[in-house]
């Protein structure tokens, strides 16, 4: 019920700023205005995180994690507590450097304090990536994955490269 109240919140909404541009209140501009999804969209948010010790595993793990995200998204949409659960188009991909399990697992509960800062966080791509795409439709059980390796610092102290991608759910209570 969720996507349809989605829907049909969004061409009212688009509705009534055609009804002020032909009125001449506002311009074309504000028909396409950015969303306002992590804004002013929702009060409350389920984040999701994926997370893989390699660039080739996080892309099947998180296509896997992609699906079941939008399994949870029905399940909440049952919820009589929940009026809408709306689920963010992307993943943000990010890639964080850690030292230790005690920050490996830090970063997995979803602690950013270890992302690298000299790679950008990307939306994930998923129509130009055939693995992630198997995986989040259940195919990807003939796709291996070599696990990942720490890493020697100069130091002599080891170093573990974490891929994560974040799924957001806005969630909208009953009032």
């Amino acid at each position: 019920m969720s996507t349809k109240k989605l829907i049909t919140r969004e061409l009212e909404r688009g509705g009534d700023i055609v009804d002020k541009i032909f009125t001449g209140q506002v311009g074309w501009k504000d028909l396409f205005e950015k969303h306002t999804f992590f804004t002013e969209g929702y009060k409350y948010y389920l984040s999701v995180v994926a997370a893989s010790r390699t660039k080739e595993a996080q892309l099947i793990w998180s296509g896997l994690v992609e699906s079941k995200v939008r399994h949870l998204v029905i399940a909440l949409e049952q919820d009589s507590a929940i009026e809408i659960a709306h689920p963010f188009n992307k993943g943000f991909e990010r890639v964080h450097r850690c030292k230790n399990e005690r920050e490996i697992e830090a970063t997995i509960a979803g602690d950013l304090s270890h992302q690298v800062t000299d790679i950008k966080t990307e939306t994930t791509d998923t129509a130009n990536d055939p693995k992630h795409v198997a995986a989040a439709n259940g195919e990807a059980d003939n796709i291996t994955v070599i696990n990942g390796i720490s890493k020697d610092v100069a130091n002599g102290d080891h170093e573990t490269m974490i891929y994560t991608t974040t799924y957001y759910v806005g969630i909208q209570l009953e009032k």
